[in-house]
């Protein structure tokens, strides 16, 4: 089955240069019948749909990969941002795959942004923390971290967290000047 799902791959990408795409697709499904673990094709077809404008069928096939082996955190952060466009369990995803994603920066700081976006303040400043101790230079999520901070009515963490933000030489300009304002309201 591993062969012939290889096979049908190689076929959906020589159909994908001729830019015949609904073929493709019908042949990546194919392909993903005989062997569902084979993880190039479910890649390239996630990505065809999703230029294809088709976001349900995208999830579907995530979901489909993560059911199969859940040890895949960057596709789990992909299905929670289809989940988070659509008001999908964006949440749910991130957490079930969080134990395969220990030491990703990233995928504590999306989670914690996920958790900020839904009024879990506590549990996202728990996340920006985990995520800065991979990446501590990222002003961004010190950024992140101060403003959950600051919701959690945690002013003086909040402060130290935004005065990092200020201090990595990170941000862009518009988001330093945010930080500036938030140091103001919470009076250096």
């Amino acid at each position: 089955p591993s062969q012939r799902a290889e096979n049908a791959y190689r076929r959906a990408l020589g159909v994908l240069e001729d830019g015949r795409v609904t073929e493709a697709i019908a042949t990546l499904q194919a392909g993903l019948q005989i062997d569902p673990r084979h993880e190039a094709a479910r890649q390239t077809l996630v990505g065809l749909l999703i230029e294809a404008g088709r976001p349900d069928d995208a999830m579907r096939q995530l979901q489909a990969a993560l059911a199969i082996d859940a040890r895949q955190p960057a596709l789990a952060m992909l299905l929670a941002r289809l989940q988070l466009e659509r008001g999908g369990p964006a949440i749910d995803t991130l957490t079930r795959t969080l134990p395969y994603a220990a030491g990703n920066g990233e995928y504590h700081a999306f989670l914690a942004g996920v958790l900020q976006r839904e009024g879990r303040v506590h549990e996202a400043a728990d996340h920006y923390q985990a995520a800065l101790k991979r990446s501590p230079g990222n002003g961004v999520w010190w950024m992140g971290l101060g403003i959950a901070l600051q919701a959690d009515k945690r002013d003086a963490e909040s402060r130290a967290a935004f005065t990092q933000a200020q201090a990595s030489g990170t941000l862009s300009p518009e988001l330093q000047a945010f930080v500036e304002r938030r140091l103001g309201q919470l009076g250096r």
